[in-house]
């Protein structure tokens, strides 16, 4: 009786195998939240500054990113510190000069030139007075803007935080996430499809 061996070429399937292992997709998943949480944070810096008269080092310095154990899952962290009004490109005042003689009724007629508040822009491009407040050196070391209260107490002036403009109501707020939002998507699908391509290159693929 004649017989016929039969051998099977499996090096094709082996490559199927291994490019359907779980701890591929795995590797992929956490592959596309390290880029979807550098982007994330990225992304969200630059929001803030389109808007908000802050620098990126500023902005960035109060933007954490952690990664849990696992490469699954990342947090983005907003601070809630507020930024000094200084931070936010504050102009010392003038005071009134050039006052005029004595005038009818033998007192002082109006300064010939008046003088001007402080200044600030928390929004880019819209610098506004804050009436009754000066600029001093604070304990350490910082200009800073300063406030009287009722009482005589001296307050530093400050504007809002990082967090409170990212994670607020407003519709600015509510533009900016949405816009983060469509970032990350966007670099999780390419963190996530660069680790399969890569894979399949290695297995024989494209």
């Amino acid at each position: 009786m004649a017989g016929v061996t039969f051998e099977l070429e499996t090096s094709g399937l082996d490559r199927m195998v291994a490019f359907t292992d779980p701890k591929l997709f795995q590797r992929a998943i956490a592959a596309g939240i390290r880029q979807a949480s550098s982007t994330a944070k990225t992304q969200s810096a630059k929001g803030i500054g389109q808007n908000y008269n802050l620098t990126a080092a500023r902005i960035k310095k109060d933007i954490g990113v952690t990664i849990r154990p696992g490469g699954d899952v990342a947090l983005l962290r907003f601070s809630r510190r507020p930024p000094t009004l200084t931070q936010y490109g504050a102009k010392p005042g003038t005071r009134a000069t050039g006052q005029r003689g004595l005038g009818r009724g033998m007192g002082w007629s109006k300064p010939a030139r008046p003088g001007k508040p402080v200044t600030a822009a928390v929004f880019r491009g819209q610098r506004k007075p804050i009436r009754g407040a000066f600029m001093a050196t604070g304990q350490g070391g910082n200009q800073l803007v300063f406030r009287r209260d009722s009482e005589g107490k001296l307050h530093a002036q400050y504007g809002p935080s990082v967090g409170s403009i990212f994670l607020g109501l407003s519709a600015k707020a509510q533009q900016l996430q949405s816009d983060v939002q469509i970032r990350i998507n966007e670099a999780f699908i390419k963190g996530f499809q660069k680790t399969l391509d890569s894979a399949a290159r290695g297995y024989g693929g494209r």
